[in-house]
């Protein structure tokens, strides 16, 4: 019979006030298994054995997907974000083991941790290894993170209202890019996929054991959103993606979740489900067999409850959320920046971060180029899985693991990195050899997108000084708050410099200690007990220096249950003190408290934080004080990934010395086993903080910046102008105008590739104008542009040019192997009855004998839809012809010999048989000529 006391947060704080005044020790932990845990059961797939999805590790995607076009391909792209990182994530490692002591602190026991596992260790977690909850029981490829099986495994909750077009939009043509001609009609495979999900949704039941979904298909009422990590994963092998035209070698259903931003809600809200189900009435020791009805957090969205990150939220209050969304602000502006709303319109998260590229999905030669290839979606580009937000420093050191880590030619390796990131499972639980391990050139390629985000992000507009002000605006050119996501230490924040007449500094505003690594003045609350090997800050110069906190934009949470008016604590954070961060263009204040993303100054919701004009148009209107005497002004606006602060705590918290904010009792890391492979990330933490703090990924990183009256450093570097990308087999040519000076030794030219309005590094041909771009996969798309640079400076890009070595329409080679041979058998009867292929080369006049043959290209990529002529040679002499390759390059003919007469008289010749190709027919192909031969015998 389930409980009927409902105990509110207040209690637990209670109790834990009562153990810190006590002096008591923490319980030892003793996990109730996640799956029997109500505390932090939320809506979806649940883990094995319950669930039957059987996710498959990236290799198998790869294939087929990766190393053909770094520019484009899924693979490569993918495969340098945090996404693949997920896992490997080095902060993740050391927050993990802090929230686990928080959990134990909390509820008694570590189980918060498997919030942290379902998103960091999808596969793992949905296979039962998120148990124990410190992820020592996580196999190779659960090291892999957010992989391609798993996000395109995943269905729509909400798979009714999409399908019908009440949920995002019901433009079909405009919205959803969909022509429904009858040659691929969009309308029809859209309906194969509701059906499924249709039954999907039959297996999703509450913890309770009641079905989540009523007989209409529709989940509670309160559940708008399945935020969080509550993912709905198929157990259909089938591949779900955005494109009724896709084809491949594995079967596929077309999603228009894929292309919905509400995919992007599973992620990129995160709440905290254990103190909304206490705050439920569920009691510490609890266990789901306990319950009466649904929890909390399966009721509830989880916007409404416990803040952690708000990512989407914030895109949704913007203008961008609403139906049809809205123009994009400078770079992401329609004149400047193609998407696939025929307005040009920003709606969803993939229109930023995944971008429409040029190009395929796939190595296939059936693949489709898109755009121009598509006749179903042909607005919609080739999607870059990009998926870059503002992290650029654990991908950068994850490849300095690596001797052959090169950045822009420049070595990258790091012995100290690999030293500390390598010490093993048994250390850190940690293996980076696990999974698909470190490529060094996909990482830092990802953390140099990571940082051409950042640039694009935000720009300054409209600085002047006028009597003793200062004004300017800080434009946010992002969909969602600037800066957005977990509260690790990151932060935003304006150094502004004042200058006299004569250029002299008279005054600067947050400046940055760059051999401390954070702030200067910045005072510490403690002694350390340990020796942290970086000085403290320097103080601030009382006569020229000051720090402003409001110029520095944040989200620092408050915890009840640590009495923390600031706590790094996000596991135990009941509120936020502090939340400045700039709203995203349009952004609804009044619709804000219902998600908890409302501005908050020093505790207190603060919604006219920001003016309506500021709301409206995405901006923060900053006037400063001009000190006596200056008139120009440097403002420059930075990004931070984590701060030192945010380290130390980490540091702190797992070794339990220095500036402890837990009862000193509840630090159990150091003294309990179920730490044993996590006690080592205290000190890994800060020795990889001391080792990279002034990396450019790990420094504040210049975002944009302005100046007034003081002009900017010229940068005489021309823009060159790309005049041709020339196809050949394998290869494109290029050439470009000459701009340089040719006796200027420290001039030269960049080659990348384009990504949509980032970019990919080629090589820096020095003087050269020409360069070709060999090794290349023919019948993919690349695109190219270049600048000039010189001492200081790097132009702006040039012309944007495309080509598509052999493109279609010229030849390619094609070769075809005959094989194997044999008949099919036929056993049992009726409904028993089963057909099975028999490889031989012997076989009975009167046997049906079964040839198959498989074509493929010059790269020996499978040919589909082409048709083999085979000649059969012997005592007779036969000519056949294959049906249409499949997409494996597989097809096959059948020879019905006859039987003699009842007198044993006629029938197919005896004899030896030799069988070869005489011809292979497949569009924009020819055939090489090349076979294979079989020798059979008829008796």
């Amino acid at each position: 019979m389930g409980k009927v006391v409902r105990v509110s947060i207040v209690v637990l704080m209670v109790f834990t006030v009562l153990t810190w005044a006590l002096g008591a020790q923490a319980a030892i932990p003793s996990e109730i298994g996640v799956k029997e845990d109500p505390l932090v059961r939320m809506p979806g797939t649940q883990p094995a054995p319950e669930n039957t999805t059987d996710i498959e590790a990236p290799t198998r995607c790869l294939n087929c997907h990766s190393g053909f076009n770094q520019a484009v391909e899924p693979g490569h792209n993918w495969q340098g974000s945090m996404m693949a990182q997920a896992s490997r994530d080095f902060l993740f490692w050391a927050c993990l083991t802090v929230s686990a002591q928080d959990s134990i602190f909390a509820i008694e026991r570590p189980n918060a941790t498997d919030i942290c596992l379902r998103c960091h260790f999808p596969q793992g977690w949905l296979g039962g290894r998120s148990g124990p909850t410190n992820g020592s029981a996580m196999a190779s490829s659960d090291f892999d993170g957010v992989h391609c099986d798993v996000c395109h495994s995943m269905y729509d909750p909400f798979f009714e209202d999409t399908f019908n077009g009440s949920r995002e939009d019901a433009d079909w043509l405009g919205y959803w890019d969909e022509t429904n001609l009858s040659t691929t009609p969009s309308e029809t495979a859209a309906q194969v996929t509701l059906e499924e999900d249709r039954r999907l949704s039959g297996t999703i039941l509450q913890a309770d054991g009641l079905p989540f979904f009523d007989p209409l298909n529709s989940p509670p009422v309160n559940w708008q959103e399945n935020g969080s990590g509550q993912y709905f994963l198929s157990d259909n092998r089938a591949k779900r993606a955005p494109f009724a035209d896709a084809n491949g070698r594995h079967p596929m259903l077309y999603s228009r979740y894929h292309k919905s931003k509400y995919m992007c809600s599973t992620c990129h809200d995160v709440s905290n489900p254990i103190l909304a189900n206490l705050d439920g009435g569920v009691l510490p020791g609890d266990t789901i067999a306990d319950l009466g009805g649904p929890l909390v957090s399966e009721t509830d969205s989880a916007f409404s409850f416990y803040h952690v990150e708000r990512t989407f939220s914030e895109f949704m209050l913007s203008d961008y959320g609403l139906q049809g969304g809205a123009p994009g602000i400078g770079p992401y502006a329609p004149e400047n920046y193609d998407t696939s709303h025929p307005d040009n319109n920003i709606t969803k998260c993939q229109d930023c971060h995944m971008r429409d590229g040029v190009g395929k999905a796939a190595s296939q030669r059936s693949a489709v180029n898109r755009p121009d290839g598509s006749v179903e979606h042909p607005l919609s580009g080739q999607p870059i899985h990009d998926l870059t937000g503002g992290n650029a420093w654990v991908t950068a050191v994850l490849a300095s693991t690596d001797p052959n880590c090169q950045d822009g030619g420049v070595t990258c390796y790091d012995p100290v990195n690999e030293n500390l990131l390598n010490q093993g499972a048994d250390i850190l639980t940690l293996d980076l050899t696990q999974g698909q391990g470190i490529d060094p050139v996909r990482l830092i390629d990802g953390s140099n997108r990571a940082l051409q985000q950042l640039q694009l992000a935000a720009s300054i507009n409209d600085a002047a000084i006028s009597g003793n002000t200062l004004s300017f605006k800080v434009q946010n050119q992002t969909g969602h708050k600037l800066i957005s996501g977990f509260p690790e230490g990151r932060r935003m924040y304006l150094n502004i410099r004042f200058y006299d007449e004569a250029g002299g500094l008279v005054q600067e505003i947050n400046p940055y200690d760059t051999v401390a690594g954070t702030f200067k003045g910045f005072v510490y609350p403690y002694a350390p007990e340990v020796e942290s090997g970086v000085p403290w800050p320097a103080p601030l110069d009382e006569a020229t220096e000051i720090h402003d906190d409001s110029l520095v934009y944040e989200m620092k949470p408050t915890s009840s249950l640590t009495e923390e008016e600031k706590s790094f604590h996000f596991a135990l954070a009941t509120g936020r003190y502090k939340d400045n961060r700039i709203p995203p263009k349009g952004f609804r204040i009044h619709e804000a408290a219902a998600r908890l993303s409302t501005p908050v100054d020093q505790g207190a919701d603060a919604p006219n934080y920001y003016s309506s004009a500021e709301y409206a148009g995405g901006y923060d209107d900053v006037s400063v004080a001009v000190p006596t005497g200056a008139v120009k002004a440097d403002i420059t606006l930075y990004y931070q990934t984590t701060s030192r602060e945010y380290i130390e705590f980490l540091r702190d918290e797992i070794t339990g010395t220095g500036n402890l904010t837990l009862p000193p009792g509840d630090y159990v890391v150091q003294i309990d086993p179920w730490f044993a492979n996590l006690a080592g990330w205290g000190n890994t933490i800060w020795q990889l903080w001391k080792q990279n703090m002034n990396l450019k990924s790990a420094a504040p990183y210049q975002m944009t910046a302005a100046s007034v009256g003081v002009p900017p450093l010229p940068c005489d570097a021309p823009i060159p102008v790309l005049v041709q990308a020339v196809a050949a087999s394998n290869q494109v040519e290029l050439g470009w105008s000459s701009a340089l000076d040719p006796n200027d030794p420290d001039s030269g030219y960049n080659l990348y590739y384009d990504q949509v309005g980032k970019e990919l590094f080629i090589a820096d041909t020095g003087k050269a104008t020409t360069f070709t771009d060999m090794n290349l996969i023919n019948g993919q798309t690349y695109c190219y542009k270049v600048t000039s640079y010189t001492v200081g400076c790097e132009s702006q890009f040039s012309n944007v040019l495309c080509a598509a070595p052999l493109s279609p329409g010229q030849s390619f080679d094609s070769s075809a192997v005959l094989g194997p041979i044999g008949r099919l058998e036929v056993t049992g009867k009726g409904k028993n009855t089963q057909i099975t292929f028999v490889e031989t080369t012997t076989f009975l006049q009167g046997d049906e004998i079964m040839i198959y043959v498989t074509v493929s290209d010059a790269d020996g990529v499978p040919i589909e839809g082409a048709t083999v002529d085979i000649s059969v040679v012997g005592p007779v002499t036969v000519s056949l012809t294959s049906g249409p390759t499949d997409v494996d390059g597989i097809s096959s003919v059948s020879w019905a010999t006859e039987a003699p007469n009842k007198k044993g008289v006629g029938g197919t010749p005896t004899g030896s048989y030799n069988v070869s190709v005489s011809g292979v027919t497949a569009t924009d192909y020819t055939w090489d000529g090349m076979a294979n031969a079989v020798s059979f015998t008829i008796n």
